[in-house]
């Protein structure tokens, strides 16, 4: 059956590349694996953050040393949030950081760059405006992701031909039956849960009633939480935003002035002075503080920027690995280790961007066996999976958790599987606009009757026993053989409600009355008791320290280890087939895509692509559905 789906997965998304199809660039790295110079941070630099760069969930990569390694990592422009949260508090205490720039535009993956991760990065960019240096940020068309950080700042800036998107929140979810039965082909499904959504891409035209309830239901709390965090940094009352944005929708810069939600409207010009002044640097020509008289030819205005001295500034990108290598304590007696388990989760291996069963427990293991880590913080941003290769994950867990604390730190989704695996915590950390539970499973049963019958192509079977074609692709599943498959689908969902009654010392009855494969936003988890706090990684760090009973300083190890820049390399040239969603992103990146044609072919692939994952041994699956597109 998983050979089905991928075979069915890779002919799909082949069509949705055609839409977004275009020529990638090859980045030369012959003779380009040289040292590169040590990272300078010159006096009065602005640290600048592009949030064009993704936020992930994944060990934080020490500075790049070798042009190799930045070659390699531009094919994954994306930002360890930790590493990022690091340089900001770091930035704040060092003299040579005037201030700080944000300017880009949040692209999320569902995954990447999700609201939790958001209010993380929000959350350490108000920290260090409290640091009285200030925070500029340079908006041109920002959506709700992008004001939502970029209203922490200090100064917010709009160009003065741009405007500011902030209708709301909408979750936008796509189906695939039409298409399937377009080409004949068939899916039966088996699931648990009124809520269980996961399924419905591939057996509704639209959300089943349950699924809009529970869409509007956590929406509604994460709208809640950028709405008052919005109100609280920009001093306007919630009533009032909530009435400008039903109102406007998409406010124009004048308007979005009026409604003080941003401080000015001007050209990028403005605001790269008022940095340069931050940095100590006086306006082209004027060294005494006179005007330059206006330059209207081009060679004097040439001229005038041959003379006007460069910004010292530094991405976070590159400022980041300094601050981690500052905060790590070589050789320390004591450890606490931070595993990473972002992706969808997988039986095997898994790629670099999957959590797989068998690396990551392997991974575990290690961890368990080492005297010197002391705890260990499980950061889970996850929509779930293979329901075996997570029980797999959730055993190796609960091992540590008989020799050493074992916390965990919820990211943006950890969801299903995400949450199976989290059962392992002693205590769980979540944030307000956290994506959780779903507590549910699911089996799909595909078959290609229709599709092979409309080519002339039949099928016939022999078999000793009632049973033995229970996985046949060639025709739809009887009503006795559904029912058999139903029964593997309700034991695995019964364990999966006993750990969950285990961790969190529920009676079974209360978890079956929250579970059904609802999810529940980090808020509302918090109060059926799914959750403990709300916190992020630091928070769960914190309490980890606390429950090892660690004094003194300790040393943070992430897992799993980060490859080298000659491990990827030899990786890439070892016929591993990139996933195509990721081709999809890459292409786009290439061509500068970015408007709303690109993002739908963007999710159409990545969609498509989920069911590529699809590898579980029982072919049983906890899992919600792929994207939620919330905009």
């Amino acid at each position: 059956m998983k050979q089905f789906f991928a075979a069915l997965a890779a002919n799909l998304v082949t069509i949705a590349v055609c839409v977004v199809a275009g020529i990638l660039l090859i980045v030369g790295i012959a003779a380009s694996a040289g040292s590169r110079p040590p990272t300078e941070v010159r006096p009065g630099s602005v640290l600048v953050i592009d949030l064009d760069e993704t936020l992930s969930d994944r060990p934080t990569r020490p500075e790049v040393t070798t042009f190799l390694d930045e070659a390699l990592d531009r094919g994954n422009p994306s930002l360890p949030l930790r590493s990022a949260l690091l340089g900001i508090k770091a930035a704040a205490d060092d003299d040579r950081i005037s201030g700080i720039l944000i300017r880009g535009s949040v692209a999320s993956d569902g995954v990447r760059s999700g609201y939790a991760a958001l209010r993380e990065l929000r959350g350490a960019l108000m920290t260090f405006a409290a640091s009285k240096k200030p925070v500029h940020a340079y908006l041109v068309n920002p959506d709700v992701a992008t004001y939502y950080v970029a209203s922490a700042a200090s100064t917010i800036t709009l160009d003065p031909f741009g405007s500011l998107l902030f209708p709301g929140l909408a979750s936008e979810q796509v189906f695939f039956t039409g298409l399937f039965e377009k080409y004949g082909i068939g899916v039966q499904v088996s699931r648990v849960g009124r809520y269980k959504a996961a399924v419905e891409p591939f057996t509704r035209r639209d959300m089943s009633p349950e699924n809009r309830q529970q869409v509007a239901s956590y929406l509604g709390d994460l709208w809640s939480e950028v709405k008052g965090g919005v109100a609280t940094s920009r001093h306007v009352d919630t009533v009032a935003l909530q009435t400008a944005v039903d109102a406007n929708g998409i406010l124009l810069p004048g308007d979005a002035q009026a409604s003080k939600l941003v401080d000015r409207v001007a050209y990028f010009d403005v605001v790269l002075n008022d940095l340069q002044k931050l940095a100590g640097i006086a306006p082209a020509g004027d060294s005494t503080g006179a005007k330059r008289p206006e330059a209207n030819s081009r060679a004097a205005k040439l001229a005038a920027a041959l003379e006007q001295p460069s910004l010292p500034q530094i991405m976070l990108r590159a400022y980041a690995p300094l601050a981690v290598s500052k905060e790590r304590l070589i050789g320390g007696s004591q450890a606490v280790a931070v595993v990473y388990a972002e992706g969808d989760i997988v039986d095997g291996e898994g790629s670099e961007n999957q959590i797989g069963g068998a690396s990551l427990s392997r991974a575990l293991r290690a961890i368990r066996n080492d005297g010197q880590i002391k705890a260990v913080v499980l950061r889970v941003n996850s929509p779930g999976g293979s329901a075996v290769a997570s029980e797999q994950i959730q055993r190796e867990l609960s091992l540590i958790a008989a020799r050493k604390p074992v916390v965990v730190s919820m990211s943006s989704l950890a969801a299903s599987g995400g949450y199976w695996i989290s059962t392992a915590g002693k205590r769980i950390f979540a944030e307000p606009n956290t994506i959780t539970g779903s507590i549910g499973v699911f089996s799909l049963v595909p078959n290609i009757q229709g599709l092979a019958n409309r080519q002339g192509i039949t099928f016939d079977t022999v078999k000793t026993g009632r049973y033995a074609a229970l996985f046949s692709l060639a025709r739809p599943r009887s009503e006795a053989e559904l029912a058999v498959l139903q029964r593997g689908t309700d034991a695995v969902y019964a364990a999966f409600l006993e750990r969950v009654s285990t961790s969190r010392s529920l009676p079974i009855d209360s978890v079956r009355a929250i579970a059904e494969g609802r999810v529940w936003s980090g808020v509302q988890a918090q109060r059926l008791g799914l959750v403990d706090s709300l916190g992020g990684l630091t928070e769960a760090l914190k309490s980890a320290a606390a429950l090892a009973k660690l004094t003194g300083d300790y040393d943070v190890r992430e897992y799993p280890r980060m490859k080298s820049a000659a491990e990827r390399l030899t990786e890439l040239v070892e016929n591993r087939p990139e996933p195509v969603a990721a081709k999809i992103d890459a292409v786009a990146r290439d061509l500068g895509a970015t408007g709303p044609a690109a993002q739908l072919a963007r999710d159409l692939t990545n969609e498509l692509s989920v069911l590529l994952t699809y590898n579980d041994p029982r072919g049983v699956y906890a899992r919600m559905p792929y994207i939620l597109r919330i905009r």
